[in-house]
């Protein structure tokens, strides 16, 4: 029986661990030359994946900003615990559990992030594509705790989220205590700024009001 020469291209390969890889490679090299100077070959040839198949991957940055934030709402959703659940805890109570394992998930990526944020002013449509899958993120965070997205006040709590999660962003960035204790305070406040400006929709509705 004679040899058959191995067809690399046909092997299966795990998409997701390899997107991932070049999600860490492009954060690294984003807090240590900023983001607009982050190129997916470049993370590429830090992850140690060939240029052809990370492209194929992720033609643009963009691909790797989503697939940040799918990774997080994957692994935050499935580190909730009953309290987040619980219909006997306020839902304010459960959003904050909530938003902070995601920044718990995203600290050690702090350094990159920050750099993300830091360019994306200068990079409008990056920023406005970003946009639907932040509030995917929100969407499921606030079906994960237990809070209806439906119609007809749905899509506001949505935007509500989003604003509090990206001005509590802001505070994290900076945020160098070891507890996070600076970014758990801006999170108490927004979430209480947004129940005090929304009457329409209260982020901490419980399910059982009208």
């Amino acid at each position: 029986m004679t040899d058959t020469p191995i067809d690399e291209s046909a092997q299966p390969i795990d998409a997701n661990s390899e997107l991932d890889a070049l999600v860490d490679a492009a954060l690294e090299i984003a807090a240590e030359h900023g983001w607009r100077r982050t190129s997916v070959r470049e993370a590429a040839e830090r992850a140690g994946i060939g240029r052809v198949n990370a492209l194929r991957l992720a033609p643009v940055k963009l691909v790797l900003l989503k697939r940040l934030a799918e990774r997080t709402d994957v692994q935050a959703l499935g580190a909730l615990d009953e309290d987040a659940t619980d219909p006997e805890i306020p839902m304010r109570d459960r959003l904050f559990e909530a938003l902070m394992l995601r920044f718990d998930i995203l600290k050690p990526h702090r350094a990159g992030i920050t750099a993300i944020l830091r360019d994306l002013p200068r990079d409008p449509f990056t920023a406005l594509a970003g946009l639907p899958a932040l509030g995917t993120s929100m969407a499921k965070t606030l079906e994960a705790v237990g809070e209806s997205t439906q119609l007809p006040f749905g899509p506001l709590r949505i935007k509500g989220l989003a604003i509090v999660w990206l001005a509590t962003l802001r505070v994290w960035v900076d945020d160098d205590s070891d507890d996070m204790a600076v970014t758990m305070k801006a999170l108490d406040a927004n979430l209480t700024r947004a129940d005090e400006l929304v009457n329409t929709f209260r982020l901490g509705t419980p399910q059982n009001e009208a």
